[in-house]
């Protein structure tokens, strides 16, 4: 949904009666104001004509006394009314929609994007909405209402005051709007440099460890100081001083028109064009418009603002999801495993080409471990399995079912994954784990625990399988994250399991165990095995090994068989490694 107005009405319209209901007690505000004044003006009038006033005279100031009052009162009661039906329910359905949209994002834009900047945003549109509803609900539509109904009142009282306000709003007008649209263009780029700002923080935050481990807070410091001074500030100041010189011209404005308007007022009871009851409600009137002008401009401002802070922070909803899946497309129904990378190619936006014409055939059922060198292939072999990118040609075949044919969900429904770098919520221990399955059984947590061989460790914990892990985990160490990632993939008990460097956190004894734990599962459920591996020993008992280099599948296996090869690629790395040396 590219247009932010379009957005806000998609989340509005379920509702758009009670948001009616809303907007109308702003427009009370308007009329109890001339009512009041009115009746003041009357009663004035009375006590001009008379020394004493009985309460049969005085009815009618009375009654738009009270009529005022009450119909302010009831409308702002229907409005209290009307926001407790709908504003929260709008609000979660903005929230629900903007992380539908997020959520269904590129993985490639998570990659390229601070995640705290993300957040901002998110953040962002529900603030800046809210502040936007406030602006029309109190701010910018009462003032608005009073000028338009005083205005209205001045027409009907004195044609000639009226004309002599119209001329001053048809000067002043234009040029406060045409600062104030100059002025909301600065705020939205000082909006877009304070997300940036906000994910740099977020991303020191998320990192403060590395930071504590480096002793490296002042260069942080420093960097964010440096974008403050180089960048955001000099945003902030151009903006605040353009504000003042706008500020600066207005006032002078409003002044004349004040000064103008005294003497003119003056002019009119001197030559006895108006009565004392007259100047009186004139005077309320002029009073009410040139001050809830004067306010309604600088809410315009403001409001001007806010819409821009809030295109700023929509531009997450402009960003177009790469969808990967067809829009008819079907679930993914996995019998056997078999899977099959026929004539892949694939290049990333900003290199070349990291495969051409790859083919590869995983039977059934097989293990087969994958090496080589970084930048290999490797990863971005199994990104591609995942569907996290598209192939730029050929296919992904999983018995028989092209993956660009299934959704994606369904695809990594059947698919296990234990990566290098185990990424935890910030939930119970066994939440995470559970995190499997919904609604996992705390039985089927604790047996996937054994197995994993965690189950001891969990029963240390303060809380057991209640404690909470910290944010990614980062209260346990990283053999006990693996540990339980490996625990909820054993929980799983998808057909396909994908090992990228599985036990390479866990100490030697910790890994034989664990090694022990998933061949274990893996002959229960015959799940077809793809291993990435650069400690080759965790690989040697699979079915096949498949060697890389450059994109291209080099080497191609068993263990005995590739070790046997004179010259070969894998017995280079492997005698690496036996050698002690890095690979």
């Amino acid at each position: 949904m590219n247009n932010p107005f379009s957005f806000l009405w998609s989340v509005i319209k379920s509702y758009k009666y009670l948001y009616l209901i809303m907007m109308i007690a702003p427009f009370a505000n308007g009329v109890y104001s001339i009512m009041y004044n009115y009746a003041v003006k009357v009663l004035i009038d009375l006590f001009t004509q008379n020394q004493h006033i009985t309460l049969e005279q005085s009815w009618q100031p009375i009654a738009l006394f009270v009529g005022a009052q009450a119909t302010l009162d009831c409308t702002w009661r229907a409005h209290n009314f009307a926001q407790l039906k709908c504003m929260p329910y709008i609000l979660q359905n903005m929230l629900d929609k903007v992380c539908k949209h997020c959520f269904n994002l590129s993985y490639s834009f998570f990659q390229n994007n601070l995640s705290g900047s993300i957040v901002g945003k998110i953040k962002g549109i529900g603030d800046n909405y809210f502040k936007m509803h406030q602006a029309l609900e109190f701010k910018l539509s009462k003032p608005l209402w009073i000028t338009l109904f005083s205005g209205i009142a001045l027409a009907f009282t004195n044609i000639k005051i009226f004309l002599f306000v119209v001329v001053f709003t048809a000067v002043y007008s234009p040029i406060a709007l045409r600062f104030f649209t100059k002025l909301a263009k600065m705020e939205q780029a000082k909006q877009n440099s304070w997300y940036h700002l906000f994910g740099t923080v977020a991303d020191c935050i998320g990192n403060i460890f590395t930071i504590f481990s480096f002793a490296t807070k002042q260069r942080e410091l420093q960097k964010i100081q440096d974008y403050y001074d180089d960048i955001h500030n000099p945003l902030v100041i151009r903006y605040y001083k353009y504000d003042l010189i706008i500020s600066i011209i207005l006032s002078i404005f409003y002044w004349v028109f004040f000064i103008s308007l005294f003497c003119y007022v003056i002019y009119m009871r001197n030559n006895g064009e108006i009565s004392v009851g007259d100047i009186a409600f004139i005077m309320s009137l002029t009073f009410l418009f040139a001050e809830n002008s004067w306010q309604t401009t600088m809410e315009i401002k403001d409001f001007l603002e806010d819409v821009a802070a809030f295109r700023s922070a929509f531009a997450i909803m402009q960003t177009l999801q790469d969808t990967i899946d067809k829009p008819n497309a079907t679930e993914l129904k996995i019998l056997k495993g078999e899977i099959i990378f026929q004539n892949l190619s694939f290049n990333y936006a900003d290199n070349g080409k990291v495969f051409k014409n790859l083919n590869l055939h995983i039977k059934a059922g097989q293990k087969i471990g994958i090496v080589g060198h970084s930048g290999s292939g490797k990863s971005t072999l199994i990104s591609l399995l995942l569907k996290n990118f598209k192939a730029t040609n050929g296919d992904i075949i999983i018995d028989g079912q092209s993956i660009y044919n299934v959704s994606s969900d369904s695809l990594r429904s059947q698919i296990s994954l234990i990566p290098q770098d185990i990424m935890l919520f910030h939930r119970s221990v066994g939440e995470n784990i559970g995190y499997a399955v919904e609604h996992a059984a705390q039985s089927e947590i604790e047996n996937a625990s054994i197995a994993a061989n965690i189950d001891e460790f969990i029963e240390t914990l303060p809380e057991k399988y209640n404690t909470m892990v910290g944010e990614r985990g980062v209260k346990l160490s990283g053999g006990q994250r693996q540990r339980i990632a490996i625990a909820r993939a054993i929980l799983k008990n998808a057909p396909i399991l994908i090992l990228d460097e599985a036990t390479s956190a866990l100490d030697s004894q910790t890994e034989q165990e664990i090694q022990k734990s998933i061949n274990t599962m893996l002959a229960t459920n015959c799940a077809t095995v793809i291993a990435i591996a650069h400690r080759l020993s965790t690989i040697k008992h699979l079915d096949r090994i498949i060697v890389m280099e450059n994109g291209s599948i080099v080497e191609d296996g068993s263990f005995t068989e590739l070790i046997a090869v004179s010259n070969g690629k894998f017995k280079e790395l492997w005698e690496h490694q036996v050698n002690g040396m890095v690979v």
